[in-house]
């Protein structure tokens, strides 16, 4: 392993940091830790995207909203599908969770965000940036995203939406309690004619939660679906083509202590998917493709607090993933691991928190993942940390199985493997500016992409294959200045460094085209008789292309309990390129009102 030589100099915390982790604790979840997050937190490059962000961005997507997150890189086909990745990585290479509970695809990383989770559902979107696999496993390369349901049991919510390309949307959400049983509701549907011909889509998203005490104990069940229907011309091939999806989630988890120091948390879950992809949408006997996944899973994890300032967690998971597919083939894979963590330190001062994680598959075998961070303050205006890991990523089942006349797997592919680093800082030195700053580098070997000989036609099909090499080394940097003339400021860059060893004169699809450099301003201002405007601002540059730029604003006027809200969606009319090869959508405006029960 190459030596890594990393420095960093700012943060993001301050007094606002610890009343924003008040206010959205990770324990819920756990992104950064099983054994205490709210320690650890500080060992790593963590960003939180609340609620309120939410409603006041100018976004048609989920995928919208985390384009603009540190370090995240949402390459949209269309509001129907989008991939994902963090510090470079790919879309294989981040793992998706809802309420920490993995909805990623173990079929192919396309349908990651395939969710079953309405807008209004949505409490915050929790963001680990790198490598997690030390509590998640594979695939937690780039690291980890979070979403996190709404936990409030008393809300009303209507909205729709109308704009460019023929867009509408409405959506509910519900909460209420009875009998000490808390219930929530919530649905969306999303449809448009598309930004260019064969890019329409409808999208359907529905989730049902309840929770319960039963005695000491917490009892909690949730159900979803979401269901997409969308042209998909060119987005895999140079076809009209066209795909349908399902995504159907459900789990059923416990809380509950076992002794004064010692608790309990388990959870079982199971996700199904469905995919219907038609080559030639006028021509489905040309060539049409049916998959269907099956995974299902169990977790247990015991966590006990030996002191005030030492804490440790040990667990284990089980999934059982299937598929059943016209073109791959019916496939099966059984999965084990089990997990030990500790953090010891006390909040405000040093910090280490360590981590153990062994991987069972029936596929490919055993891998051992192993993570130690630590932080430390210097005065009360900083703190240092630094962190290390070990991660992996089978290749999925579309990598190894799929073809069709212009992609063909490989089934003799081996597993990615993966050493990350990372130090960084927090600066607070007034109580009105913050600042964050990470330096990272990940070492890949046997990196897994698509890949063709440099210069060939479109119809020369993609096949997979694995990489001697790949260095990522990167800056990640954010400073935010909260109510600075009523508005709320925060500028956020970083810049992207790949070395790659490939075969001479071959080009790759995904793994090698990462943001290289991105510089993004946003502007929130406060609420003045009702009115407000956030404005996002962002330049990116990809490996091989020339710089983007992106400026959307929103501008929001409440009536009472109602809100009125404008939003305008690539202001300066950029053109450029999107992951499919084809342009991205041009100028457009949408039109919202929502209604709340006060």
């Amino acid at each position: 392993m190459s030596p890594l030589a990393l420095l960093c100099a700012a943060a993001i915390a301050h007094p606002a940091l610890a009343q924003e982790r008040a206010a959205h604790p990770l324990d819920t979840v756990r992104v950064t830790s099983r054994s205490d997050a709210e320690l650890a937190t500080s060992t790593r490059s963590v960003e939180v995207i609340t609620r309120a962000d939410l409603e006041r961005r100018a976004a048609r997507s989920l995928a919208d909203v985390l384009t603009v997150a540190l370090g995240a890189d949402a390459q949209q086909r269309s509001p129907a599908q989008a991939d994902l990745g963090l510090r470079g990585s790919t879309y294989n290479q981040v793992v998706i969770l809802v309420d920490g509970v993995r909805v990623s695809d173990v079929q192919s990383g396309h349908y990651a965000l395939d969710l079953a989770v309405p807008v209004g559902m949505i409490e915050r979107i929790e963001i680990l940036r790198g490598t997690g696999s030390a509590l998640y496993g594979s695939d937690a390369i780039g690291g980890v995203v979070n979403i996190v349901t709404r936990s409030d049991t008393s809300f009303a919510e209507l909205a729709t939406r109308v704009g460019s390309f023929g867009g509408t949307s409405g959506r509910a959400a519900l909460g209420s309690a009875s009998g000490g049983t808390s219930f929530r509701l919530g649905a969306d549907v999303d449809r448009s004619s598309g930004h260019r011909a064969d890019t329409d889509y409808r999208i359907v998203q529905a989730r049902a939660a309840a929770e319960r005490s039963l005695g000491s104990a917490r009892l909690a069940a949730n159900v979803g679906l979401g269901a997409r229907q969308f042209g998909a011309a060119d987005f895999y091939s140079p076809y009209p083509s066209y795909e349908t999806t399902r995504s159907t989630t459900a789990d059923v988890r416990v809380r509950a202590p076992l002794a004064s120091r010692v608790s309990l948390e388990g959870v079982v879950h199971t996700r199904r998917h469905s995919d219907v992809f038609t080559l030639k949408r006028d021509d489905p006997a040309f060539y049409q493709n049916t998959h269907l996944s099956w995974q299902s899973g169990a977790e247990g994890t015991v966590r006990f607090a030996a002191t005030e300032r030492f804490r440790v967690a040990a667990g284990s998971e089980l999934l059982d993933a299937r598929l059943k597919s016209a073109r791959l083939g019916d496939h099966d894979e059984r999965r084990e691991a089990a997990f030990v963590e500790a953090t010891a330190g006390r909040p405000g001062g040093a910090i280490v928190d360590a981590g153990l994680r062994g991987d069972w598959s029936s596929v490919v075998g055993s891998f051992a993942s192993p993570s130690v961070a630590a932080s430390i303050p210097i005065g009360s205006v900083m703190q240092l940390r630094a962190s290390s890991g070990r991660g992996f990523r089978a290749p999925d089942w579309t990598e190894r199985f799929y073809k069709d006349p212009s992609n063909v797997g490989d089934s003799t592919l081996s597993v990615e493997r993966f050493t990350a680093h990372e130090v960084g800082a927090r600066i607070f030195p007034v109580g009105w500016a913050s600042a964050d700053v990470a330096l990272f580098e990940r070492h890949a070997t046997e990196l897994i992409d698509w890949a063709r000989p440099t210069g060939s036609t479109s119809t020369t099909p993609w096949r997979t294959m694995n990489f001697a090499a790949a260095t990522y080394r990167g800056l990640e940097a954010a400073v935010r200045v909260p109510d600075l003339a009523g508005v709320d400021w925060t500028l956020r860059g970083s810049g992207l460094h790949l070395g790659a060893s490939t075969a001479e004169g071959i080009t790759g699809k995904y793994a090698l085209r990462p943001l290289t450099r991105t510089l993004g301003a946003s502007a929130a201002t406060r609420e003045v008789r009702g009115a407000a405007l956030t404005v996002d601002a962002l330049r990116t540059r990809r490996s091989g292309e020339a710089d983007h730029f992106a400026l959307d604003a929103r501008v929001d006027q409440r009536v009472g309990g109602m809100r009125l809200s404008l939003e305008l969606l690539n202001l300066t009319n950029e053109s450029y390129l999107d992951v499919a090869g084809k342009p991205v959508a041009p100028r457009s405006m949408f039109f919202g009102l929502e209604w709340r029960a006060k």
